[in-house]
């Protein structure tokens, strides 16, 4: 009985922290820079009655659906705790237009940013959408019901499983991303050529993002089959695994950009990455979860410093001048993936450094049985 009571507890704290963290994730990037504030006006409320703007980009719905999809799955997963079914439903839902408005509110007193009645409803959908999300995934429904069986039948056990799906689930926040490693990274219209427009008048080849490419797709795919339970030994899953991380990246750059430039995609820089990574992946498929991925890792994390350091502004930001960029799904997606391998990394030398102990304990034991 005591034990349940502390479990109890112990999820209460750790669901009420969660959400707590998310507003304030939120909050920051709702407000960011947090400088030139300027006195309220009674007009300040003027954005709830203004009509909603002719065109709404599919960048700006998708970022302030996704925004807030986690808060209201938070907030359930919390307040169900405490209360019913509908009332958590409600209560999820309320408080997070009622966030959304003062987040707006908040803006209106903050020059370059625009308040926004399209944004509220945006938001509201998309807390909706987590608490659906939440009541989907509950254990006396399908999917809920099945997913821990899943989970048991497809991937490695225990906390290292756990951990392994939480940073894969990172790198699919990271595809988010407007930069390098995502496959929309930079300006398409001034920085992708397709190859088959090659050469191309002023077009400079870009060695770094071709690096980028490589090992991003190569570490991912990599990952994800070292989490699986059975060793993958067919040639033909390791396709299916490459294939599967391209079309994630390809249904993240379908969500933020226009039909019409995504053939960009397939510049140079990208189609000689997916060769790499393939070689990569032949390389280092034997022990996907070994030494060689670790060096991917690196690797990868000392080419996403380097392109962060020269191509995003980090140079004027660490030298004082503007060049800071305010957290928004998209530039939270990018630090995601600057810290992405660095996580993997870590994750590959415990398991293997907790491993390599256990497998001579093991020996030791066999040898000295009579």
């Amino acid at each position: 009985m005591h034990s349940n009571h502390r479990s109890l507890l112990i999820a209460r704290l750790l669901r009420v922290s969660a959400a707590l963290l998310y507003l304030l994730l939120i909050g920051y990037g709702s407000l960011y820079p947090f400088s030139g504030w300027r006195t309220a006006e009674s007009s300040s409320l003027t954005f709830l009655a203004a009509p909603w703007p002719r065109f709404i980009t599919r960048t700006d719905l998708i970022t302030n659906l996704l925004a807030y999809l986690p808060l209201g799955y938070l907030l359930s997963a919390w307040l169900r705790l405490h209360i019913g079914r509908w009332q958590t439903v409600v209560a999820a839902v309320g408080f997070s237009a009622l966030f959304s408005l003062c987040m707006e509110l908040a803006q209106t007193l903050l020059p370059g940013r625009i308040a926004s009645t399209q944004d509220i409803a945006t938001n509201v959908a998309g807390a909706l959408l987590g608490v659906l999300l939440y009541r989907l995934l509950q254990n006396h429904k399908w999917p809920g019901h099945a997913l821990p069986s899943l989970r048991e039948h497809w991937f490695i056990p225990g906390a290292w499983g756990n951990l392994g799906l939480l940073l894969l689930a990172l790198w699919g926040l990271s595809q988010l991303s407007l930069e390098v490693p995502s496959l929309v990274a930079g300006n398409l219209k001034t920085q992708f050529v397709p190859f088959w427009e090659l050469p191309g008048n002023g077009y400079q080849y870009r060695p770094l993002h071709t690096i980028i490419f490589t090992l991003e797709i190569a570490l991912a795919s990599l990952f994800i089959g070292g989490l699986l339970r059975r060793k993958v030994h067919s040639a033909w899953v390791w396709i299916g695994i490459f294939g599967f991380v391209l079309a994630c990246k390809l249904l993240a750059a379908a969500l933020l950009l226009k039909g019409a430039v995504l053939p960009r995609l397939f510049s140079a820089e990208v189609a000689s990455g997916l060769f790499g990574a393939a070689a990569c992946i032949a390389w280092a498929r034997q022990y996907p979860h070994g030494w060689r991925t670790l060096w991917l890792a690196a690797l990868l994390s000392l080419a996403g410093g380097l392109q962060w350091l020269l191509h995003s502004g980090a140079l004027r930001t660490l030298n004082g001048s503007s060049g800071a960029v305010p957290l928004n799904i998209t530039a939270l997606a990018g630090w995601v993936a600057l810290v992405w391998p660095l996580g993997v990394a870590l994750f590959l030398a415990l398991r293997w450094t907790m491993s390599v102990p256990a497998a001579r304990r093991n020996a030791t034991g066999l040898q000295q049985r009579p």
